[in-house]
């Protein structure tokens, strides 16, 4: 347990220490606030299920940013065998790194909790929603962090590791646009496609196949970044 807690706070570290971290919480702060008072002021409506849902939109650019370098970045530098040749598992090393940056993004979420503060002074929405939302929101989010490890894994290109998880990313969303239907293969797609299963969260039910859905989605793609991770040691 030590080694992901150190492999963790590394993680972490790197993230506030370098001025990316920032960008990117800059942008998410940004647009989630235009997205929450744009509506607000202009038609006086605090819907905060439109608001997850434009939010979500937002992490198929700015995930790509947090997870690009968490591997890619230290086999570009050589550090990567520094921390292979240390006494640490493979698993360890992944498990680590994924809570480093779900810990950064959790703490991106943190800082929009002002939005539905600033609801309840305006008025008495309904809290259901609220938390659901949330809930839904990082499991969301922790979904596209596992497939970004994933793709840091697999190159030591950033710039390769930053578009290719926007792809799949976006892929994974666009899925929703193919699914409308009943035939088997749409319905196929439907469950694949990833906003599908947020839906539930906006109206205020955290449905147990929606969870188990995220869940298994985060822990096969660690998974295959230990697989990665333990195939490219043996190169």
């Amino acid at each position: 347990m030590k080694p992901i807690v150190t492999v963790a706070e590394r993680e972490v570290r790197s993230y506030f220490a370098a001025p990316m971290g920032w960008v990117v919480i800059a942008v998410f702060l940004a647009f989630t606030g235009y997205f929450f008072w744009a509506p607000l002021s202009l038609a006086g409506v605090g819907d905060l299920r439109g608001w997850f849902n434009n939010s979500t939109i937002m992490l198929i650019i700015l995930i790509p940013a947090i997870t690009m370098r968490l591997v890619a970045e230290e086999r570009q530098r050589g550090t990567i065998e520094i921390l292979m040749t240390s006494p640490i598992t493979d698993t360890q090393a992944i498990i680590g790194k994924y809570i480093g940056a779900l810990l950064f993004y959790g703490a991106m979420l943190a800082l929009t909790l002002q939005f539905p503060l600033a609801l309840s002074r305006l008025g008495t929405p309904d809290k259901g929603p609220i938390y659901a939302g949330y809930v839904g929101m990082l499991l969301f989010g922790g979904t596209f962090l596992a497939i970004g490890l994933l793709i840091s894994t697999t190159t030591r290109s950033q710039v390769i590791a930053y578009v290719a998880t926007l792809f799949i990313l976006l892929f994974l969303w666009l899925l929703v646009w193919a699914s409308q239907g009943e035939a088997w293969w749409q319905r196929l797609l439907s469950y694949i496609a990833l906003p599908t299963h947020l839906e539930s969260f906006g109206k205020g039910l955290i449905d147990t196949r929606d969870v188990f859905f995220y869940l298994s989605f985060i822990g096969g793609a660690l998974f295959l970044s230990v697989r990665a991770l333990s195939a490219w040691k043996w190169r």
